[in-house]
């Protein structure tokens, strides 16, 4: 899982929609015609990227001190020290004409007249302002998706975006407290936001809403031994030009702030899901909303990139299932005794090492098939005990466009249970995971305009796809790999089509426990379990899984296309070289890359 910094904007100056077009069905689309060549590109796009790319990274202070270490560099602004803005009916109309205006001043462009990298900028933005006409098509859709969420809510998101907040000068301390200074604030716009939506009938279950209030209390444990207090302190004692007068002055500020202000917030959140627990809750999943088949369609294109539909999807999932489930059987046929140590404990053993000397061994095994990256520094650190039992089990925090040495990846110690799973982990969010992609791809200086227009089924579709690689450097016997890698798959999966159902073709709890029957998973407790997930957090896992099947997809194409000449080092340089895009426009212009080889 990456952290986008700015995760905690729900409406901005564009509703940032990543979705594909033109590829129906399973089956894999003719090359299209070559198109023109590239033209010395258009100034006025040039200037149009630039005033995108700074009204979007100066929303709010907080996406502003992540994504760039030096705005003046770039003549953009520091904003205000806010959260930024929280969804209204006005934002939400406001964002609802800006997405007009800059959809007609896209169709002022003449196509050919733009460079190769203004062209895909042009179409990101245009299919994704077609898909934005969509999911504002009916007044109640821009509440169909919470700020307040079991697993990736803000309440879960921001403790750790506020702790990695970047202290470069004495002037970004300042701006961090007067974040906390704004957090009552955001908080109490957010919870009307919520009490919105439970007006509106559509404020999380029971069971999700008691999730997010045991997120609230384990937060509010122990309140002198908040992370927010802890780490300032620690970075205080590190930060050098400071007085000792300065740094006490600057951690009693700070203190008082978490106390007074950030705790507050998190209590009056607290109350907040406790008085709206129950009322106007509800039980199912988009699909069963009004116009919620509709919604969930766009949002399917949203959070994968692809544009295939909710039944095309489901049906490639079921294929990647069966697929997964015979080569299980296969490998299992093929070597008597495996079930049996892997029942026993005795499968995935890999030697005991730090994460670092893990990602150390992963940068070297993948030397051969991934194009090199240059020097860089990260650092792994835990989960703060206080949000262990509701953050994902790791993540990576992308770094600033211009300051990209720097990286960061959590782990949280009671999600990853034993060595192998800690390896595969590293190799999602580290190398050639998240932060290899992110680094090589910010190595190339793009526009980073295209950081603002990121795809997150490309992001985590490539994580995944890698992390499946890494069972083979891993050093376990070949059949033992390929049986826990297919393990890891068919979970993947099972959990998707789960999540798809329920949110985008209509299955209620009889759904999910007829295929969970279907799969032989008798236990009751666990489909209410997954049911209540999925409708929390809805179309989580599809970016993971229909990106895993749409990277297999494109090598499938790439390896029958070239044929002997194909070369896995210099796939993976394209789609690297590329960038974080929708598939369907990966794929058109793969046929010109296949053909320039």
């Amino acid at each position: 899982m990456s952290i986008k910094k700015n995760a905690l904007r729900l409406v901005s100056l564009l509703v940032l929609l990543s979705l594909c077009a033109g590829i129906p069905g399973c089956q894999e689309a003719a090359p299209p015609a070559a198109p023109a060549a590239p033209a010395e590109g258009d100034v006025s796009f040039a200037l149009l990227m630039d005033e995108f790319f700074a009204q979007w990274v100066s929303a709010d202070a907080l996406s502003m001190n992540y994504f760039l270490a030096d705005p003046a560099s770039l003549g953009i602004e520091r904003p205000a020290p806010t959260f930024g803005e929280v969804a209204s009916r006005e934002v939400i109309l406001r964002s609802m004409k800006e997405n007009r205006e800059l959809f007609d001043r896209l169709m002022g462009f003449r196509y050919d007249d733009l460079d190769y990298d203004q062209r895909i900028v042009y179409d990101i933005l245009v299919r994704d302002l077609e898909l934005t006409r969509i999911m504002e098509s009916e007044d109640g859709f821009a509440y169909y998706v919470p700020y307040i969420r079991p697993i990736d809510g803000v309440q879960a998101q921001l403790p750790i975006l506020l702790a990695e907040f970047n202290f470069r000068n004495a002037s970004d301390i300042k701006t961090y407290l007067l974040l906390l200074a704004d957090t009552q604030r955001f908080f109490g716009e957010i919870i009307e936001f919520e009490r919105e939506r439970s007006r509106r009938g559509l404020f999380l279950s029971d069971t999700n809403a008691d999730t997010v209030i045991e997120n609230c209390e384990s937060f509010l444990e122990n309140r002198e031994d908040n992370l927010l207090i802890a780490v300032f302190n620690d970075k205080m004692d590190s930060y050098e030009g400071l007085s000792e007068g300065q740094r006490e002055d600057f951690k009693r500020r700070n203190r008082d702030l978490v106390l007074g202000n950030v705790l507050p917030a998190y209590e009056a959140l607290l109350g907040a899901m406790r008085e709206l627990r129950g009322n106007g809750a509800n039980q199912g999943g988009l699909s069963d909303l009004p116009g919620g088949t509709t919604f969930a369609a766009a949002l399917l294109r949203q959070k994968t990139g692809s544009d295939r539909t909710p039944g095309e999807v489901d049906a490639l999932l079921k294929e990647r299932m069966e697929g997964t489930l015979d080569n299980i059987i296969s490998i299992i046929r093929r070597n008597p005794g495996i079930v049996e140590r892997d029942q026993n404990g005795e499968t995935g053993q890999i030697e005991d090492d730090t994460p670092d000397a893990y990602l150390t061994k992963l940068r070297r095994a993948i030397a051969t098939d991934f194009p090199p990256v240059g020097e860089t520094r990260h650092i792994v650190r835990e989960v703060h005990w206080s949000l262990q039992d509701y953050v994902s089990p790791a993540f990576f925090l992308t770094p600033a466009i211009d300051r990209f040495d720097d990286n960061v990846i959590y782990i949280n110690p009671p999600e990853v249970t034993d060595n192998l799973s800690l390896f595969t982990i590293l190799a999602h969010e580290g190398y050639p995971g998240h932060m290899y992609q992110t680094v090589y791809y910010f190595q190339k200086s793009p526009h980073p305009i295209r950081v603002a227009l990121e795809s997150l089924g490309y992001d985590e579709g490539w994580a995944t796809y890698v992390e499946m690689k890494s069972f083979s450097y891993s050093g376990l016997p070949t059949a033992e790999a390929e049986l826990l890698r297919s393990y890891r798959e068919y979970d993947l999966f099972f959990l998707a089509r789960i999540d798809l159902g329920v949110n985008a073709l209509g299955w209620g709890i009889d759904g999910v426990v007829s295929f969970c029957e279907d799969q032989g998973i008798p236990d009751r407790a666990m489909m209410d379990e997954l049911y209540e997930l999925v409708i929390g957090n809805p179309l989580l896992y599809l970016p993971y899984a229909l990106g895993l099947i749409e990277f297999d997809l494109l090598l499938k194409v790439a390896e029958q296309t070239q044929g002997k000449g194909f070369e896995l080092l210099e796939f993976h340089r394209f789609v690297l070289d590329f960038g974080s895009a929708p598939f369907s426009l990966i794929r058109e212009r793969m046929w010109d890359w296949m053909a320039a080889s």
